[in-house]
This record gives C-alpha cells, structure tokens and sequence, in this order.
C-alpha cells in the first residue's frame, strides 16, 4: 500500500506540467450504443490499438495489468482463464465467470477460452461493476468488450517478426481494402507463435511445457448505401502446448522439474463466427443484428502428483458450442436515447473428465456429460435529462435460461429453469462539459448449474449468485485536455455466493453457502507532459470478505475470498515523438492473494518492470523489449491439488521486433 501511494504522489507531482496536446476521441460502444466516456456512468477502461502496440498487449491476459481490479488468474494451462474482477471471481467447476467478454459480439462466459488473439483490434473496453441490463447472465461485476478494426478503403498491410529469449519465435502479417470500392472490403490476419519450455522432466529427459499457438481473422464488410454496414468475421485459435506449467511447490525457478511418467498436453481450439448488421433508419434510429457461433474445445492432459508413479492422471475432452442472437434499436427522441432489445442463446456442451488412479486405474468412475441451456432476454435502456446538469440512467433486464444435464451411464437427468430481473439505475451530474460525477445503484447475477454427482439430492442444483452494487464516481478532463482523470468508488453485497464444497477427497461440487462483501476505490489517470511524453497511472484497492461462510471442514466468516487481490497498479511513461523515436517503462503489480478460503495459501504482493523502445518509420518498425526485465518471481504458489502443486511462471523475457508496413 505504501508503494501504491507513493506512485501516486509522485504521479500528481509530474502534472505540473501542462501541454497543448489533447486526448484522443473518448467515444466507446459497450454501452451498445456510441457515447462519450465521460458522460457513462461506470467505472470504464479503454485501451485502444495504439495502447495494444505500445504496451505490448499480446493475450487478453496481458491487460489485466492496466486496468484497476481486474485480474486473470494463472491456471497453467493455455486457454483456460479465470478473471477477477473487484475481488469477485468463479470457480472453474461451474464453467461460468462473473465477467463476461465479448469479441466483436460473440459471448464468452465460461473460463475455458476465456482469451482472444488481439490482432487488428480497434479498442479494448472494460466496464466494471454489474452490466446485467445490456448483457445479462455472468456480467455480474463487469464486461470486457473487444472491438476489431473495420476495413475500409485504404489498402494497407504488415509483415512482422519477433525473437526473444527462450526460443522465442513469432511471425505474422496482416493486410486490409477495398474489393470494390466504397462497397466491399476485406481484411486478413495471422500470427504464428513458439516459444520453449522452462521445466524438465527427470523422468523423460525432455523439456515438459513447450508452447505454440496459431491464430487468424477473417474481415469481411458490406456497405451496400450509406445506410447500411453488414460485417462477418470469421477467427480460429489453436493452441498445441506441452503439459501445464506445474510443479512441486517450494522449487526455485532455476530448477523447475518433475518426474511424470505421462506426456501432458495443453490442446484448446476456438473458432468464432459473428455477423453483424447495422442499419440507420433515419438520424435518430438504428436497427442492429448480430448473429453469433463459437465452438470451443479443450483437450488437456495433467499428472496432478507429478511423479513417476500413477497416482492422480487427469484428461478433459470438453467441447462448448454456442449459438447467440441479439436484436438492438436505439432511439433518441429530442434528449432522451433508449436502447432495447431481445437476446437469445442456445448452448450444447459436451463434458468429459476422466481421473485415473491407483484404486481405479482404468478411469471407470469417469462418464461423459451432455449439457445444454437456451436462454431468453429482453432489455431496455432509457437516459433523459431531468434538469439541465443532471440526468437519470435506468435500466432493466428479464432473462429467463432453461439448463438441462444428462449422464448417460449414471442415468441421471437433471433439468432446472432460473429467472432474473436485472435493473440499475443511475444519476449524472454534469459539473461543466469536460467533467462530470455519477451515482449507480445495479444489481447483478450469475447463472446457477448442476452437481449431478452430490451425494445428497439437495445440492444436485445450485442456484444463481447475486450482488447489489453501489457506486460512486467521478471524470474530468483538465489541463486544455491534456489530463483524463477518472475516480470510483464502490460497495457491493455479494449474496448466495457460489463456493466449492469438497465433503470427502476427490468430490467437488458447488453450493451457495457464503455471503460476501466487496469495497474498494479505482483511479485511472492520463496525461500529456509534452508534445513528445505521457504519463499513465492507475490504481485498484479492494477489500472483498466472507460474511457468512462454512461447511463440515471449517468456518471462514471474515476471511478473504479467493483470487482477490488487496490491490493493483500500474505507472507509466512514454516517450514518443514524430521522427519515429519511441521509449517506455512499466511498473505494475498485484497485492496480496489468496487462494484458499482458509487463507492458508497465498501469493506474496508483487512489483514487475516492462520496458520497450525503438524506432519507426512510414514502412518500418524495430523495437527492442523486456518483460519482467528484473526477472520478480510471482508464481501461483501452493494454488493447486490441495496446496501441493504450484503453476509457476517465467515470464522474464528479452527480445527484438521487427515489421515493415504497406
């Protein structure tokens, strides 16, 4: 907390300095229709293409560090990922999280492909606090919404490369235009990604957690009149890793080995569908479709004890097929805008874990699972001025979601239908046109599920998890718009919280039997120093406690909550000028985490140093960078297999970049 505070004095001190330069557009579209980011009531990081370049942002994991109490969670495992949001998080057993994303569209509410590949964004934007009205289900404490650069008609392309230390080896290209002029345009992406693994197995020789991945975008937009703009893109993500980033606890980072008598394997696949429609009625109405597919796939292989003997092996084949709908018009009559819409989904999942161990060494008591659910959503959005300065946001959602699970071999066949209303409503006080202070009060959910293998039939269902936000906020611009200043502060009451339950080893399942509290302050700020250098600060203190919580193995009212980060930061510099000259520094870190509800495990705080600089030009682009460059240890220690097994992580990284643009 002292370092924090000490950033931030030294942050407020360097503004006394002021510049001519002004800030970008501050327009967003998360709130499903183009507003002003001062003018929204929520908590809202934006980072946009530039931003992704800049800080070199290459996963979706990588933002967490930019943006106040958001966390990812490191599982190990490529393509599974588990955000946390102000202190708020979800077991991945119940394949749901509380934020959802969404990629041009298409919905991700589950931790398994929680990640997309960041090539040819536009603009990444985080809204925190419950956003149930616009998105509903699993959009409890915030939504995280990537938006990809339409093509136009400029052609323009890029042919990259990139090498780093640890055998390091990326390449890729992009190019974008016209088909037919100021009609039909195109986009294409790829990026092809290796790297080597740093533990060794004693008992093979090998290396064990190689990694490589391949990801590629299609983008193809319509513009028949000017009216209307039909766009689809298609993307794929593939991932073929070696064995997860496991091992004994306690290692050094220089010694990382085990002596698995398996060949693990990391194997995730998404592809992803969207077409979207969006047609101007008139200057004051618009229609918008869009139309979603994505099919996500998971096949991992993990030897829980890590040893050469078969004492715990772990296989998933597991397979989300999702298939969304949503119709939006958007209103404005005289000062007022209204936004609405219905929303459906249809999800058919296929779950197969299979645990092989001494006692059942042919992985007999494993039986693959049928899920499936289809969801119904209305929504409506309405802002109007109620004086001059002040205007009132209200919102409210109805979802209605039918689940469904079938195990065949255990004949079992459980079927469950969950309902929620989701309102918010806000006041925004219009201090002068560059500035303004909000009020939120929002309620948010999470979508229950099944235990089909509880041994009692009261917990073979587990109902929905709900919040009440309240949130205090303020925006400014100041300085001739030089300076972006944004502050929140917020308390949510967090009730039937979903929690794991495990009554004897090796049966898990999930139950609402804690309640919870959730505070903390956010401070973002942006500020251009001179022409040539700008500063970045931001801050996220949290506090999110068990009220209420215990099971037949203890009780844990005023603990913590797991992966809940007490604080993150992030201060930064950037030097960049119009003869191509670019250098910047990174300093970012986490508070203390938990990872346990007995608050026995934990990960220490931490601090991390990236740097970059370099050189471009109209045709060319060579930077120079390092992640981690003082090589801090910030492992998930003592976070797996009841505190055994640690995912460590070597994240320390050198290397150069090189691109040539067209």
């Amino acid at each position: 907390m002292k370092k924090i505070k000490t950033l931030l004095l030294c942050s407020a001190i360097s503004l006394s300095a002021t510049s001519n330069v002004t800030l970008n557009d501050l327009t967003i579209t998360a709130t499903k229709t183009e507003e002003n980011i001062l003018k929204v009531p929520a908590s809202i990081t934006v980072i946009n293409n530039e931003d992704i370049e800049n800080k070199n942002i290459e996963t979706l994991e990588d933002i967490g560090a930019y943006v106040p109490s958001l966390m990812f969670f490191n599982s190990g495992q490529g393509g599974l990922s588990a955000p946390s949001m102000r202190g708020v998080t979800a077991n991945i057993v119940s394949f749901s999280t509380p934020v959802s994303l969404y990629v041009d569209g298409v919905p991700t509410m589950s931790s398994f492909g929680f990640t997309d590949g960041l090539l040819d964004i536009e603009r990444i934007e985080v809204l925190k606090g419950p956003q149930g009205t616009l998105y509903g289900k699993n959009s409890e404490v915030g939504v995280i919404n990537v938006i990809t650069k339409k093509p136009d008609n400029e052609t323009k392309g890029k042919i990259f490369t990139t090498i780093g230390t640890d055998g390091k080896r990326e390449f890729g290209a992009k190019v974008s235009g016209a088909i037919i002029k100021d009609k039909f345009y195109g986009s294409l992406t790829y990026k092809h990604t290796e790297k080597d693994g740093f533990i060794k197995n004693t008992f093979t020789g090998a290396n064990e957690n190689d990694k490589e991945s391949d990801y590629g975008k299609l983008n193809f937009r319509y513009t028949p009149t000017d009216n209307l703009d039909i766009s689809f893109i298609a993307s794929r993500m593939e991932m073929n890793n070696g064995s997860s980033d496991w091992a004994k606890a306690g290692l050094n980072l220089d010694n990382v080995q085990v002596s698995s008598n398996m060949v693990g394997y990391v194997k995730p696949t998404t592809n992803s569908f969207a077409l979207s429609i969006d047609y101007d009625i008139n200057e004051d109405a618009k229609f918008t479709s869009i139309t979603s597919k994505r099919i996500h796939k998971d096949k991992t292989a993990v030897d829980s004890d890590l040893t050469s003997n078969t004492i715990v092996h772990m296989y998933r084949d597991y397979e989300f097929d999702t298939l969304s709908q949503e119709f939006r018009l958007e209103n404005n009559f005289a000062d007022t805008k209204v936004v609405s819409g219905i929303y459906l989904d249809k999800q058919d999942d296929e779950v197969f874990f299979k645990r092989i161990t001494m006692m059942d060494p042919t992985g007999s008591n494993s039986v693959p699972q049928d899920l499936s659910s289809k969801s119904y959503s209305v929504f409506t959005n309405v802002t109007t001025p109620i004086t001059q300065k002040l205007s009132i946001n209200a919102g409210l959602r109805y979802d209605y979601e039918k689940k469904d699970i079938q195990v065949a071999l255990r004949n079992i066949d459980l079927e469950e239908s969950f309902n929620n209303f989701s309102p918010k409503l806000s006041l925004i006080y219009d201090i002068n046109k560059d500035s303004s202070t909000y009020f939120t009060v929002a309620k948010g959910y999470r979508s229950g599920g099944f235990n089909p293998f509880a041994p009692s039939n009261d917990n073979k269902v587990y109902d929905e998890e709900s919040l009440t936000s309240y949130e205090l906020g303020y925006k400014g611009l100041f300085l001739n718009d030089s300076l972006l200043f944004s502050s929140a502060i917020y308390y949510m009451n967090i009730d039937d919280m979903q929690v794991q339950e495990m009554p004897m080893p090796a049966v898990v399942y999930m139950v609402n039997a804690a309640n919870a509290k959730s505070k903390g302050i956010e401070l973002e700020l942006q500020a251009f120093l001179s022409e040539d250098l700008t500063l970045f600060a931001s801050t996220g203190i949290n506090s999110t406690k068990f009220d209420d919580y215990k099971d037949i193995n203890g009780n844990y009212s005023d603990n913590y909550s797991t992966f809940a980060p007490k604080y993150n930061f992030n201060i930064g510099l950037q030097y960049k000028n119009l003869d191509g000259y670019f250098a910047r520094v990174d300093v970012n870190g986490y508070g203390k985490t938990y990872y346990d509800v007995e608050n026995k495990y934990y990960q220490k705080a931490y601090e991390l140093v990236n740097t970059k600089i370099g050189y471009e030009t109209k045709n060319f682009e060579i930077y120079f960078y390092g992640k981690n460059i003082f090589d801090k240890e910030h492992h998930a220690t003592n976070a797996f297999v009841n505190g055994t097994n640690t995912a460590y992580v070597d994240d320390r990284e050198f290397g150069i970049h090189l691109a040539y643009k067209f």
